[in-house]
């Protein structure tokens, strides 16, 4: 049963009719037939505490067309999943990143929690998993969006949605979340203050922000900013230094309650793979994998928890 306030269940109530909501795109009509024709899997049994596994029972027609079904949903960014027998190999080894996230000892117990930028929902079940009350996911890509509502059929949850909006076209701006999470978003920001200021008019008195992001040395002063690309991104606009990071959540009216350590990502983490067979880090990468192709330092992440002021 949704808890949040009027507006936010008329909007997610909207989408249980179309979950694609107003979004215009020639592929959707290929999508819900995928969808449509998904098998049931019985007895099943769902672990999203130890990462995403569903298990029961179906014949070997069901598995070959299912994967067959699933590999139309090329390229598979965040995972892995376990879907039966069939194991969908993502391009991130997202549980190394939640791993890290749970490193900082943040209660998702009985939450709500909104999720913006949230890829196929990766992080939205783990946090389920981790005994969360209702996540909402934010995904404007409908690709993702499509990834989502085909791993919720085996799920099986209505405890999560996915809305397929940016924050910026949330028309409403109700204090209604215990944590809001941003991973792997701010970095894509042209205005990253204004990020943060969203992130925050959507959170309770007392709520929190998990913000995971990239980090370069101090050296760099407040921030790289790329002068094309960054690792073959050309959607990086800014990349901030601790100190500068440290001076934009100030001045968003946010402080900082936990910052982790930062971690190299590096090709364990993130690569090619049958279910993403495209580009991935080690493309953006010098030989010898401490620079980008453009010169600049490797990726680092970086996990903080922040709060009101």
């Amino acid at each position: 049963m949704i808890r949040l306030n009027e507006h936010w269940t008329t909007l997610l109530n909207s989408l249980d009719l179309d979950p694609y909501g107003q979004v215009k795109d020639k592929r959707i009509e290929n999508w819900k037939k995928i969808i449509s024709n998904l098998p049931l899997i019985n007895t099943t049994k769902v672990d999203l505490l130890n990462g995403i596994t569903v298990q029961g029972k179906w014949d070997s027609k069901d598995k070959q067309r299912t994967e067959e079904d699933l590999m139309q949903l090329v390229p598979w960014r965040k995972g892995p999943f376990m879907i039966q027998d069939i194991f969908i190999d993502a391009e991130w080894q997202s549980n190394m990143k939640w791993e890290r996230v749970l490193d900082l000892n943040i209660e998702l117990k009985g939450k709500n929690i909104l999720d913006v930028g949230s890829g196929n929902g990766y992080y939205g079940f783990r946090m389920l998993g981790k005994g969360a009350e209702f996540v909402v996911c934010l995904e404007p890509n409908v690709s993702h969006l499509t990834q989502f509502l085909v791993l919720n059929h085996f799920i099986n949850s209505d405890r999560i949605k996915m809305v397929p909006r940016r924050i910026e076209e949330i028309s409403f701006l109700d204090k209604c979340f215990d944590l809001v999470f941003s991973m792997g978003v701010l970095y894509h920001q042209r205005n990253p203050e204004s990020h943060l200021n969203l992130l925050a008019s959507h959170l309770k008195e007392g709520g929190q922000i998990i913000l995971e992001t990239l980090i370069v040395p101090d050296e760099y002063g407040q921030a790289l900013i790329p002068k094309s690309s960054y690792a073959n991104m050309s959607n990086v606009w800014f990349i901030h230094s601790r100190k500068g990071l440290e001076g934009l959540i100030n001045k968003s009216g946010l402080k900082i309650l936990k910052m982790g350590s930062s971690v190299k990502t590096m090709p364990e983490e993130q690569r090619a793979t049958k279910w993403m067979p495209f580009r991935s880090l080690v493309d953006g990468l010098s030989q010898g994998l401490d620079r980008t192709v453009e010169g600049l330092p490797s990726p680092d992440r970086v996990v903080l928890v922040l709060t009101k002021l």
